[in-house]
């Protein structure tokens, strides 16, 4: 019997159906993303091996039967330990696929990243029965899309339908241990993630945060690097952009007023570094989005 190919991938940029696929890839499982946030969602379910997963502002231990999920606009980063590196399956899709209110109006498939990002506990241990189950309908995922036969992505959508129904129920039924898991030593690390959080309108300066660590500054930008997987700059862009974003659609501030909240330094800094992770200036996003 020939090895089974572990890599099947459905193009994102199949508008008509915006889904990406990865089975059972024994690298990185965040290889392909190098900005670290989008506008999709993710479900990623670990085999084996071990590493660290940064989703939000929260590390998590990766070992046999997790389940990470990725809201749209959640930075993250998989570190996989090198000696045990980890495989996994990621289902990476736009909300636009996901099925409408149509029965219960108590559920929503997207009810379940809201509860996540709302308590920011991105990770689902599963119990050995339900890993199996994960594990047969990631199969059935692969095979629909490697035979692609008569309605191969309909079928796709009704297990990945299916998959989002089980987790939120094992989520709201608290059927697994939700604690948080730091797995490094820096402490420090912890503590000014959260800062940054609090205090993004204000000036965020390595100086600043390795001032506040009580550590030098070459010090904070290599373990901050090390530990997060991103860079200072990089971050502090990122979560900036995605408060930014958050305010345009849900607030009616000017644009101006949004930059200064977000901390950014200028006009144009805010419209430079907005379109290099959106393609589009903050006045079009907002047009846009409030059109749709």
């Amino acid at each position: 019997m020939s090895e089974m190919k572990k890599y099947q991938k459905v193009s994102n940029h199949d508008l008509l159906f915006p889904l990406s696929f990865v089975y059972q890839d024994t690298k990185s499982p965040q290889k392909e993303l190098s900005d670290h946030m989008h506008d999709y969602y993710e479900i990623v379910y670990v085999y084996s091996g071990n590493g660290t997963f940064f989703v939000g502002d929260v590390f998590y231990d990766m070992q046999q039967g997790d389940v990470f999920l990725i809201p749209n606009n959640t930075i993250h980063r998989a570190m996989p330990n090198k000696d045990d590196p980890v495989t996994s399956t990621i289902i990476f899709f736009s909300p636009t696929l996901i099925y409408k209110d149509i029965v219960d109006d108590s559920f929503s498939y997207l009810n379940l990243f809201d509860l996540t990002k709302k308590s920011k506990n991105y990770k689902i241990s599963l119990p050995p029965k339900k890993q199996i189950k994960m594990e047969e309908q990631l199969l059935h995922i692969y095979q629909e899309t490697s035979e692609n036969a008569l309605g191969a992505r309909h079928a796709t959508l009704l297990i990945v339908h299916q998959i989002m129904l089980d987790l939120c129920r094992i989520r709201i039924n608290n059927e697994q241990d939700m604690l948080e898991t730091n797995t490094y030593s820096s402490v420090w690390i912890k503590d000014i993630l959260a800062y940054i959080n609090d205090h993004l309108s204000e000036p965020l300066t390595l100086t600043i945060l390795a001032n506040k660590s009580l550590v030098s500054p070459s010090h904070f930008s290599r373990v901050f690097k090390e530990t997060t997987g991103i860079g200072l700059i990089v971050y502090l862009n990122t979560k900036r952009v995605i408060k930014a974003k958050e305010l345009l659609l849900e607030t009616n501030h000017t644009v101006s007023h949004i930059a200064e909240m977000c901390g950014f330094e200028s006009m144009p800094h805010f419209h430079r570094i907005f379109k290099k992770y959106n393609d589009r200036t903050p006045a079009n996003f907002r047009k846009a989005h409030h059109k749709s």
